[in-house]
């Protein structure tokens, strides 16, 4: 069997490059044969007529090779039969055309380069005449000019590698150095599908030349001067291959070099995958990659766009002087160890801190996310509410650890943002947020996120085995009903129903400060905010972000902020009333709840509301219900606003001013602009922070950390209580599934 190759037969279709880049055979019909490995060209062709009944006199054939699927050659004697069966391995594709509709497509080579390589549109793969190449049965070469023309045009498929074909024009090329110069020789590498080798290689003097024995192709450049500008002197763009040898000689994989090729890639993509690279590598330049060779290529790229890790901290000092002089009243605070290593950073834009102070409600999100650079580090935060309820960054951290000592840093400078106001902080329980948060903020202005609180406790019944999963699930509930009871009978009447169901269950509730945490029990208004959601927003939102380098990160923040600080206000302009679209479906609700209820007028404002055998009273003058929702959230409850349409007034005139568009307005009028870098120093090859004008600038060095093993994690472990997002596939745009195992048909 070994001796027998199986042959795909395609006949009446044509080859077409898809949307993907892939090569496919449309239309038509396939059928197969099996022929032996040594068999002759006239075997072949009558065992191909016999059995799929064809007319030898009025049919052309044509095959692929296996390293380049998208090129057609003729089959019409002997040495073409030796190729496809020499450079397939268990399988070959045979193309059968009609001799009379396909036109003559000989084409001779001249002294200007023709490439082989086209555009990235779509292109159909013609049944051309004999190919401009000079074949015989003993060398089995192809004689090509410029950029590997090893076939005619209009027989191949087009290749993305195209726009590397002319990286180097000719004699007289000048480039700005030796390593630019180096890097077009690559790229020129690639879209030609050779290998070359330096002759001799130094900044003054290089020669290039073709890997292949006896190949012409060959460049020399030299240095102009004493300068490090390279111009070409010798240009010999001519290759003299065989078959074997372009099999044989694809271009090395060198990961500075091959980076060059996904540069724009990375800048508009910073989540390109490597499994994604490997494949569009394969497709865009036939070359074949590992997955750590991708990855070696992607942190190379990384490294050209963002600079070194080692001298991510150098500009530092001067991007915080930047941020400060571009908008003054900013605080911007920056520390360091005594022997200049980065330590902390704190950042409030001016515009931040004065639309909080004009118009956000005083409660914070904090919350912490890791950095995922090479230094690590993680990345505190503290985000308000405006108007609309929608996220408003007010200040940010980013710490070379995450202990107590930075928290209580990051929040001592919070509160020189928020001033004398008194605020309620939002955070998880993490012990060292239980001992700074109160050291700063007062003990009575601490929530605890219900969410981090409810995981605690599901781990508590996990252990315990609370009745099997039917038993947590009724324990969930139970801490529900008390975490959102608005009354402290209706919190009493909870914990009652719980203690009835375990005891053990109750004692860890009241072990667990629900003062901090209860609706009922918290001091403090809080406008129902159980859980630091919106902090975690913000760690989201900067997702990406979060993995470049430390001065990228800040002016990737800036620019992020302005545009949604845009937004934000042009879409408060398009308020349909005077409160935002989130607020007014708020209202709706509880408008909807309402209607049902029966209202009874009393005296000096006191109505009674009844539901069911239930009475409340609301208190339209002091804006009140017994249910306390009303005062708690700052929006009238279903109860309150049966009353106010039962005396025909509008629901949204008793909303809190917190939520309507005059504090919105205040929230976003702010000023902010983004830092100029035109006059940014550079790190010159000593370490030292230089201006064009030769000043130094004071420079720090990375923080002192140690990597743990394995890849840094880019987001926490979730919840299981967290909602799970909505997964969409890159390639069908479709939800439900991802890329990896997207089965849909392409249109």
């Amino acid at each position: 069997m070994e001796e027998d190759m199986f042959c795909y037969i395609h006949e009446g279709g044509r080859l077409v490059k898809c949307a993907g880049g892939s090569v496919e055979y449309q239309g038509g019909c396939t059928e197969s044969i099996v022929v032996s490995r040594h068999i002759s060209h006239s075997d072949f062709v009558s065992k191909l007529c016999d059995e799929l009944h064809f007319d030898r006199n009025s049919i052309k054939l044509e095959f692929t090779v296996k390293f380049d699927p998208s090129c057609l050659l003729l089959l019409h004697d002997d040495a073409a039969i030796l190729k496809m069966f020499r450079f397939n391995e268990m399988f070959c594709r045979v193309y059968v055309s009609s001799s009379s509709e396909v036109a003559e497509a000989c084409v001779t080579p001249t002294s200007a380069p023709t490439s082989i390589v086209g555009s990235n549109s779509a292109h159909v793969l013609s049944s051309g005449g004999d190919p401009s190449m000079d074949i015989c049965n003993d060398s089995l070469t192809i004689e090509s000019y410029g950029f590997s023309q090893r076939c005619v045009e209009s027989n191949i498929l087009e290749r993305d590698s195209r726009r590397f074909e002319n990286s180097i024009m000719g004699s007289g090329h000048t480039f700005p150095n030796a390593a630019e110069f180096r890097d077009a020789v690559y790229l020129m590498s690639i879209a030609g599908r050779f290998r070359y080798c330096f002759k001799r290689n130094s900044t003054k003097h290089m020669t290039v030349v073709c890997t292949v024995n006896e190949c012409p192709w060959k460049i020399t450049a030299r240095a102009v001067g004493e300068s490090n500008i390279v111009q070409v002197h010798t240009f010999q763009n001519r290759h003299n291959h065989s078959l074997e040898d372009v099999a044989t000689c694809q271009p090395l994989v060198r990961s500075n070099r091959a980076s060059l090729l996904i540069d724009d890639v990375i800048r508009s993509t910073p989540d390109y995958q490597p499994r994604q690279i490997c494949k569009d590598f394969q497709r865009q330049h036939g070359m074949q990659l590992t997955y750590l060779q991708a990855w070696n290529i992607k942190e190379k790229a990384n490294e050209r766009i963002y600079g070194e890790p080692k001298c991510y901290y150098k500009l530092l000092p001067w991007m915080c002087e930047k941020m400060v002089a571009t908008n003054p009243g900013s605080i911007v605070e920056l520390r360091h160890s005594s022997d200049g290593h980065f330590e902390q950073l704190f950042v409030a834009h001016s515009v931040s801190i004065q639309g909080f102070a004009m118009g956000c409600r005083p409660i914070i999100a904090i919350d912490s996310a890791p950095m995922s650079g090479p230094y690590m580090g993680a990345l505190f935060s503290a985000t308000a509410y405006d108007a609309n309820d929608s996220m408003f960054p007010l200040a940010f951290g980013v710490m070379s650890s995450e202990n107590y000592d930075d928290w209580s840093w990051f929040l001592q400078n919070l509160k020189k943002v928020v001033g004398n106001k008194e605020v309620v902080i939002i955070s998880d329980r993490h012990p060292v947020l239980l001992r700074s948060v109160p050291e700063v903020f007062g003990l009575e202005n601490h929530a605890y996120c219900y969410n981090h609180l409810k995981e605690n406790f599901s781990s508590f019944l996990s252990k315990h085995n609370t009745r099997g999963n039917k038993g947590k699930e009724n324990a969930l509930q139970f801490l529900d009903s008390i975490a959102y009871a608005r009354l402290e009978h209706d919190y009493n009447v909870s914990m009652f129903e719980l203690r009835k169901y375990n005891d053990t269950l109750a004692t860890w509730v009241e072990e667990n400060a629900p003062e901090h945490w209860a609706m009922s029990k918290f001091p403090k208004q809080r406008w129902d905010k159980m859980t630091t959601n919106l902090a975690k927003s913000f760690n989201a939102w900067l997702k990406s972000e979060r993995h470049h380098s430390i001065c990228n990160f800040l002016m990737e923040h800036m620019a992020k902020l302005g545009s949604m600080l845009v937004k934000h206000k042009e879409e408060s302009n398009n308020w349909k009333g005077c409160i935002g679209p989130k607020i007014e479906d708020q209202v709706q609700q509880k408008i909807a709840k309402g209607e049902v209820y029966s209202v009874t007028p009393f005296m000096n404002g006191i109505f009674g509301v009844s539901i069911g055998r239930t009475s409340l009273n609301v208190d339209i003058m002091k804006r009140t219900c017994t249910c306390k929702g009303w005062e708690m959230l700052g929006i009238p409850c279903e109860h309150a606003a049966a009353v106010i349409l039962s005396i025909d007034q509008n629901v949204v005139d008793f909303v809190q001013d917190w939520y309507k568009f005059p504090m919105q307005e205040l929230i976003y009028s702010g000023s902010f602009s983004g830092i100029e870098t035109h006059d940014m120093p550079f790190v010159d090859n000593d370490g030292l922070v230089r201006s064009i004008t030769d000043e130094v600038f004071f420079s720090l060095n990375p923080p002192h950390t140690k990597r743990p093993p394995g890849r840094p994690r880019k987001k926490r472990i979730e919840s299981q209580f967290q909602d799970k997002r909505t997964v969409y596939c890159s390639r069908c745009h479709t939800s439900g599934h991802n890329r990896k195992t997207c089965k849909n048909p392409l249109s």
